[in-house]
């Protein structure tokens, strides 16, 4: 899965691919009561009182198309991230959630911190023909860095029970040594938090 080369010639499909991994905040509790009962004197008879009920974690449903999703980063000569810092375009991607009972979430990536920048998402390194001198970025909607093992911004849950969260994902050279052109691939996961 070719991403960089010198010449710029086609060659196989670059990703990154992301992974649910679900944190809930509460558990379930189930509270029964069986017949409490009262008894008194007189005419007042029996009473029987019967009480249950519920609690219930927060959580989401992950739409299980964005489970293991695969993210398509494009093609890129190694003229274009000479230079530390420097970026190839940035590529949407979403997370849907549904079922949502909790207000708000929050989503946080892991995966191997780049050496160079931890802030960043370190590329494979299987063999030499994977790419050297970059690595990925992961961005909220407005385009800041959402740091490895940090917390995005806060994602609301909408009045039916759902979230819609958008994430940018790009290139970022890592050095002033040149890029080695190979394969561009990385793996990161989510995690979701609820309030």
């Amino acid at each position: 899965m070719s991403i960089l080369t010198e010449s710029g010639k086609n060659m196989q499909r670059p990703w990154f691919k992301i992974r649910a991994n679900s944190v809930i905040l509460g558990a379930l509790i189930s509270l029964l009561l069986s017949c409490l009962t009262a008894h008194a004197d007189g005419q007042l008879g029996g009473i029987n009182i019967r009480l249950s009920g519920t609690v219930v974690a927060l959580g989401c449903t992950v739409d299980p198309g964005d489970v293991d999703k695969p993210v398509y980063l494009g093609e890129w000569t190694t003229r274009q991230l000479k230079k530390a810092g420097q970026t190839t375009s940035p590529v949407p991607f979403t997370i849907h959630l549904t079922g949502c009972t909790a207000s708000g979430v929050t989503t946080t990536f892991t995966g191997t911190k780049d050496k160079v920048n931890p802030e960043l998402l370190s590329l494979k390194s299987d063999g030499d023909d994977y790419a050297t001198g970059i690595a990925v970025q992961i961005m909220d909607a407005s385009g800041q860095r959402i740091s490895i093992g940090n917390t995005a911004p806060r994602g609301v849950v909408d009045g039916n029970g759902n979230a819609t969260l958008n994430f940018r994902a790009n290139y970022v050279a890592t050095g002033n040594d040149g890029v080695r052109p190979g394969t561009a691939d990385a793996d990161a996961e989510f995690m979701l938090s609820y309030d």
